[in-house]
């Protein structure tokens, strides 16, 4: 919070201020002058200010032997009055005791001494509703009257207090806008607040009907009420707006007369409008009368540029007005963004460079034909018509949707695109706001990727798929259904554009061949949601791009292996060892989607089998055992597994594996055995015409546990017989002894 410090003076004492005396006023008169210093307020820097009292009921010491530490608040402001005790005040009684004080009644040559600053003082207090017992028994009277150097009028107080409550019952815009023109000064402690004015410049004078319409005010030509004024400042920008009428600071009740009061030092211009009169000459007489002439711009209403110095009144502004040929009719409006997508114009987005035509008939039957293009506010304009009934024809811009159209304040129709018709004007109407809505273009986008970790986020690293057909459906805000279809860019990217307003959704329509069905994943648009190849709910407001709208897809698995005579009966299958053909293995397990798996298949005819295009999960194979062969020792493949007999489980795959060699080793039987003869000749050689002996039983044994015959006891494990040539055979035997 802003302060400063504060010491106030009296013209009523000396400048010890210890008696009455005869010291003069140090700024404009006033009841109190406040010097500051140690200002951290911009608007109240350091100097003198002229200052009076809202109650006179409490003291506040003069200087130099007080001063005090303050702060400031807006005096135009009924709030800023509460925290110094009028907490009942009324901004009508606010705007009163501003109006008074932007009169500059102890200043201004207008008023010819009449006014004293006890008089001014005395009507505040009146406004603020103390009574004339308060007021007399604050002893008061030697400030008031200046140390008897002023004779306060009770006529003049009560005329100060009726003509502030008229003027500001008026309607005419008699205040200053500025909601610092004057200040509340709340010094520290329990003592006197202060309302004091910062700027103190004034503009204004008169409007009158100019009946010979030679520039000048003559004797006898009367003011015009109810003109709007306008000032801008040095930069064109419209600060306050008046209408012509009494001037209430005097007794006498006038007509045509206008005051800009409460103004900082500064250029300004004003303009007057009176649609039903035009403007007659300006500077009549080379302006060596400038007191008397107009100084409105008879095509503008604008006048000359004036520069104010500080507390300065300027009231030689004057505009000489005659009764017109008829006036001409206007029509205007704006192109605009209509983010609202709702035909309102709020504070969106202009849009420049647009054609628009006007075509109509006037009622004299002249056929009107004329083009505008907006300006950087989106703004267009038609003047000079005649009465007549016109059409406005917006050109659709390229880059934008088209949108709602609004008719003016002066009404039409909408029922065509682009187009509002049947706006009737009389003369003088001006036609504002018939407003052309355009829509910028929103947009849907995302990737159809290979999600190699099937997480649904897209890495940079992950590729885009190219070529995959992907469907917009949905109704825009038109209630019209929409049925788009796009391919993928070689990069996987796809984009609708040109979009509506409404909500969609995007359905990928073919499944790459290589890839298995992934993650998808809703974009940055609240409220989408993705289902299996579905992305829904997307709402698109006018320019709202959805990004990411993406449909992840994943490498298929595999998972393969060989069933093998294992020679070597060691697990590994070795160069040379022969597959084995024919063998059925199953899949079977759980894939990522929680569905269970189950699937069959036959070695080829080098052993080898395979299970292609798997999706993520945990799987088993097992081998269903081959005729002909012992069971032999089974492998675990390239990304692991637990082995059991016949079979490897908990083989884990992510999306893309290839696990290789998981294998089944078998063992090819042995046999053992020949034939039991009769050795003729004893040479112990089967020889040429010796016999075999047919029903012997032959018995195996086979090894004990260290291999050699009969360590352990009897081991028998098999008999047989002897045939009809003595020949026997044990088949189907496991390596060993």
């Amino acid at each position: 919070m802003s302060t400063f410090t504060i010491r106030v003076t009296s013209s009523a004492t000396n400048s010890a201020g210890t008696a009455y005396g005869q010291q003069p006023d140090l700024n404009a008169p006033s009841f109190l002058d406040m010097e500051v210093t140690n200002s951290t307020d911009p608007r109240i820097q350091n100097g003198r200010y002229d200052a009076y009292c809202l109650n006179p009921i409490i003291d506040i010491g003069l200087a130099p032997t007080f001063s005090y530490g303050s702060e400031a608040a807006s005096g135009g402001s009924a709030a800023s009055f509460v925290p110094i005790g009028f907490s009942s005040i009324s901004q009508t009684q606010v705007d009163r005791i501003n109006w008074i004080l932007a009169q500059n009644y102890t200043s201004d040559g207008k008023y010819s001494a009449q006014f004293n600053f006890g008089e001014v003082q005395l009507a505040i207090w009146k406004i603020l509703e103390f009574t004339d017992a308060q007021i007399s028994g604050a002893g008061l009277t030697l400030f008031l009257n200046d140390n008897n150097r002023n004779v306060v009028s009770g006529s003049d107080v009560s005329f100060l207090v009726s003509a502030s409550q008229a003027a500001v019952a008026s309607g005419l815009g008699v205040l200053p806008t500025d909601a610092f023109f004057t200040a509340v000064i709340d010094p520290a402690g329990n003592v006197q607040p202060l309302i004091i004015q910062l700027q103190s410049a004034k503009l204004g004078n008169y409007v009158w009907l100019d009946s010979n319409a030679d520039g000048l005010q003559g004797a006898g030509e009367a003011g015009v009420d109810r003109v709007i004024v306008e000032l801008y400042n040095g930069n064109g920008v419209l600060i306050a707006s008046t209408l012509t009428g009494d001037d209430f600071s005097t007794a006498a009740v006038e007509q045509g007369f206008y005051q800009f009061a409460g103004l900082k030092a500064g250029d300004y211009q004003v303009k007057f409008i009176a649609p039903t009169y035009a403007f007659t000459a300006q500077d009549a007489n080379a302006n060596s009368t400038d007191a008397a002439d107009s100084d409105a711009n008879p095509l503008t209403g604008l006048s000359q540029v004036v520069t104010l110095a500080a507390g300065q009144s300027n009231q030689t502004i004057d505009a000489g007005l005659v009764l017109p040929a008829p006036v001409p009719a206007r029509l205007s409006g704006h192109v605009y963004e209509d983010a609202g997508n709702d035909g309102v114009r709020n504070s969106e987005v202009p849009i420049a460079g647009v054609l628009i035509t006007l075509t109509g008939t006037d009622t004299l039957g002249n056929v009107v034909n004329a083009t505008a293009t907006t300006n950087a506010s989106g703004f267009y304009e038609f003047t000079n018509l005649a009465a007549g009934t016109y059409t406005v024809t917006e050109t659709q811009p390229s880059s934008y949707l088209d949108g709602r159209d609004t008719a003016g304040s002066t009404g039409g129709s909408t029922a065509n695109n682009d187009v509002i018709g049947g706006i009737t004007l009389v003369a003088g109407a001006n036609s504002i706001e018939n407003n052309f809505g355009e829509l910028p273009k929103a947009a849907i986008n995302g990737f159809v990727y290979c999600d190699d970790n099937n997480d649904g986020i897209k890495q940079g690293t992950e590729t885009g798929l190219g070529g995959v057909t992907v469907t917009l459906t949905g109704t825009n805000d038109l209630g019209l259904p929409v049925t788009l279809t796009t391919t993928t860019a070689a990069n996987g990217s796809y984009s609708f554009t040109d979009l509506r307003p409404g909500t969609y959704a995007v359905t990928e329509r073919t499944q790459p061949a290589d890839k298995l069905d992934g993650r998808d994943t809703a974009g940055d648009t609240p409220g989408s949601t993705s289902s299996n190849e579905v992305i829904s709910n997307i709402v698109l407001t006018p320019g709202l791009v959805s990004n990411d709208n993406n449909f992840g897809e994943i490498p298929p698995a595999r998972l393969s292996g060989f069933v093998y005579e294992d020679a070597g009966n060691d697990g590994v299958k070795g160069v040379g060892e022969v597959g084995i053909a024919g063998v059925t293995v199953t899949l079977t397990g759980t894939d990522d989607l929680g569905d269970a798996v189950s699937k069959t298949t036959t070695t080829d005819a080098t052993g080898q089998y395979s299970f292609d295009t798997l999706r993520p999960g945990t799987y088993a194979v097992t081998e269903s055992q081959p005729a002909n062969y012992l069971d032999g020792k089974d492998t675990a493949g390239s990304t692991g597994g637990v082995v059991s007999n016949d079979k490897i489980s908990t083989v884990t795959l992510n999306a893309g594996d290839n696990s290789v060699n998981n294998n089944f080793g078998e063992i090819v039987t042995a046999s053992l055995g020949d034939r039991l003869w009769t050795d003729s000749n004893g040479n112990g050689r089967q020889d040429g015409g010796e016999a075999g002996i047919s029903g012997q039983t032959v018995t195996l044994i086979g090894g004990g546990a260290d291999g050699l015959i009969g360590t352990t006891g009897d081991n028998t494990t098999a008999t047989t017989t002897t045939g009809v040539d003595g020949v026997y055979s044990f088949a189907g035997l496991a390596p060993g002894v």
